[in-house]
């Protein structure tokens, strides 16, 4: 029987970038149920860096991530904005996302003409103000994927693909898999699979809720597309859009309550994302090039999940990255390690590290029951 020291579940970002890094201080493995590697989250992701996203945790954790990718910027990062479009309902909101955020990131407002004149696919009709952030970049998340994977490989890291787990025990304070691999401690970091396989090794769950994003592709018929534009985003989050290979890459920036499944588009989801999109900018476009969907796994506070079940240290959690799973990565993995091999935290705040560690979750769950 094969034994590890370490055997991570999931091999998207979360597992990849985590195996990675602690593969220079144990034997790892990494199993994946799929014949793929990243198959569902990772792999159907297009991401950006901005560092305005998310709640407190998640900036905080951003944070952390910029220093690795701005050390690594021309290899992971291509400077690209973020304008944060609102119409005249939502006037207010822009400023107010101007002057919450102003004075810790690079933020410029801009009226209706400097908003069309910045990006003038937008109608000018819907249009009321803006405010770009200025060093928003998109992610190469292939890139930064094939990053990690290597470093696992060149530290002897083992994957297991179309490695479905059928039985778990514990005994000799080691888990046994399929009675084939054996570790001493187990990192949970399969995403919308992570309560699945929580049950399988008699773990609580942590109520993860998937979430599906839908992402649709066309090529407008009346504009060149010279990919200049900056990622054009609804305040609210109603939709968003990128200009790529002079193609539009747009979304309804849907969250649909789902479940652990290799999940397709609805048709209904592109039709509200066609919508939005018309009824905000000039594009004509004839059909739907391709479309996908993905999940996004949640806790109810919308921040991460990490650390150890129990005193025995034997089940760690790494899950509920939400839609911040790739900009966050360096910074979950580095966490992640220090807690596994039992170094001290000097990367995050007290209070930030309270509010992603599972015992938040347990003791918000034992309030609820």
């Amino acid at each position: 029987m094969k034994h590890f020291d370490i055997i991570i579940i999931g091999s998207g970002i979360a597992g990849m970038s985590l195996g990675s890094i602690i593969s220079k201080a144990r034997n790892v493995a990494i199993i994946e149920k799929e014949k793929e590697l990243c198959y569902h989250s990772t792999g159907r992701s297009f991401a950006f860096f901005i560092e305005s996203y998310g709640n407190k945790a998640i900036i905080e954790l951003t944070n952390i991530a910029k220093k690795f990718f701005y050390k690594n910027f021309d290899l992971f990062l291509k400077k690209k904005g973020v304008l944060f479009i609102g119409n005249n309902n939502q006037k207010k909101l822009v400023e107010d996302f101007y002057n919450e955020h102003k004075n810790k990131i690079k933020l410029e407002i801009f009226n209706k003409k400097e908003t069309l004149k910045l990006a003038n696919c937008i109608d000018e009709k819907y249009i009321n103000n803006s405010v770009l952030d200025v060093n928003a970049c998109e992610i190469d998340v292939n890139n930064l994927y094939e990053h990690y994977r290597k470093n696992l490989k060149h530290n002897d890291g083992s994957i297991f693909t179309d490695c479905r787990i059928n039985s778990t025990k514990y005994t000799n304070n080691r888990w046994i898999i399929n009675n084939e691999i054996s570790c001493n401690t187990i990192v949970n970091a399969s995403g919308a699979w992570a309560d699945e396989v929580a049950k399988i090794f008699n773990i609580k769950p942590v109520n993860v809720i998937p979430k599906k994003r839908t992402v649709f592709v066309f090529k407008p018929i009346n504009l060149n597309v010279e990919n200049k534009w900056p990622l054009v985003a609804d305040i609210e989050e109603k939709f968003y859009f990128k200009d790529q290979n002079e193609q539009i890459y747009a979304s309804p920036a849907d969250e649909t309550p789902s479940y652990p499944h290799d999940c397709f588009p609805d048709d209904l989801d592109v039709a509200v994302g066609i919508d939005r999109i018309q009824k905000s900018t000039v594009f004509e476009f004839n059909n739907i090039q391709h479309k996908w969907s993905g999940l996004r796994t949640f806790v109810n506070d919308k921040s991460p999940v990490i650390g150890f079940e129990n005193n025995k240290k034997n089940f760690f959690w790494l899950v509920g990255q939400g839609g911040y799973g790739i900009q966050t990565a360096p910074a979950l993995a580095e966490i992640s390690a220090n807690l596994i091999l039992g170094k001290k935290n000097k990367f995050l705040s007290k209070s930030t590290m309270t509010n992603i560690s599972i015992e938040r979750i347990r003791k918000k769950i034992l309030w609820w029951s």
